[in-house]
């Protein structure tokens, strides 16, 4: 079990999401009496970004199909089962509420028996019931172990407009065909954008970063929309300039000294860590 007491290690996953179509992060309505019907989500200075929940829901749900993948054809990280639940659904959660609360109860006696701390063991027995997802991007009963910045829009200078607008229309789902009186428009930030990406990961092994990695190969090969509206072609990029850093508690000292405490990691070395501990 990863602990959630103490610190063990950090890695930092760096890299540049390079748009090649235009992309659609929508924010709420606009308050602005000529607005978009669907604005970009900005920074109050304007400069459009990706917020870190919409990475890590992208990332998060490529993973799960990826490791249910993986489960079907029972493979396994040194001999532990490899899977993800469907943390949307009560009855297909891997641990559900009232699980939650028996586990509780199950800990509280334990703690009395051998006096521990109660929530070391109810820590315990919440790891051992959830799955391989939820123990690294968290659950509602557990702290997440992956963070994802927001990520800012890099190229300014670049682009000849930070925004554009698109028309689009209801479709009759009976006609298939645009159905009347229902018009409106959405804004897009242009293709040609880059955003920086940077995922904070702490206590976590080379597998399971390597897990992360395995998810993210498919941005990086182009393959993993974000955003909305992907269906319609926009939200496609590819994820460049990959760097992968970490450092772990003997280092401590060095980040209190204002030294650099990271060392570089291949990207490709935990992936093939993660490689060789699948069977």
């Amino acid at each position: 079990m990863s602990s959630f007491f103490s610190f063990e290690n950090r890695w930092i996953v760096d890299g540049t999401l390079q748009m090649r179509t235009a992309l659609s992060i929508g924010s709420r309505v606009s308050l602005m009496p000529a607005g978009s019907d669907l604005p970009v989500m900005k920074t109050p200075e304007g400069v459009p970004l990706i917020p870190g929940s919409s990475i890590k829901g992208v990332v998060r749900s490529h993973l799960e199909q990826l490791l249910r993948a993986l489960d079907s054809l029972d493979r396994r990280l040194h001999g532990v089962r490899l899977w993800a639940c469907d943390p949307l659904d009560e009855q297909q959660r891997c641990v559900s509420a009232k699980r939650k609360d028996e586990l509780h109860q199950a800990a509280q006696e334990v703690a009395r028996e051998q006096s521990v701390e109660v929530d070391k063991v109810f820590a315990q027995k919440l790891w051992e019931e959830s799955c391989t997802a939820c123990r690294l991007f968290g659950s509602p009963w557990m702290a997440s172990r992956v963070s994802f910045q927001d990520a800012l829009l890099q190229n300014q200078e670049d682009l000849p407009h930070w925004t554009e607008v698109r028309d689009g229309v209801g479709i009759d789902r009976d006609l298939g065909s645009a159905k009347a009186g229902i018009k409106y428009d959405f804004e897009t930030v242009p293709a040609g954008s880059q955003f920086r990406i940077r995922v904070v990961v702490e206590n976590a092994s080379e597998e399971e970063v390597g897990l992360l990695l395995f998810a993210l190969e498919s941005l990086r090969r182009g393959e993993l929309p974000v955003g909305g509206k992907t269906t319609r072609g926009v939200g496609w990029g590819e994820l460049v300039e990959l760097r992968v850093r970490r450092f772990d508690k003997a280092r401590l000292v060095d980040l209190l000294a204002g030294r650099d405490p990271y060392e570089e990691i291949p990207a490709g070395q935990a992936l093939q860590r993660l490689s060789a501990a699948i069977g």
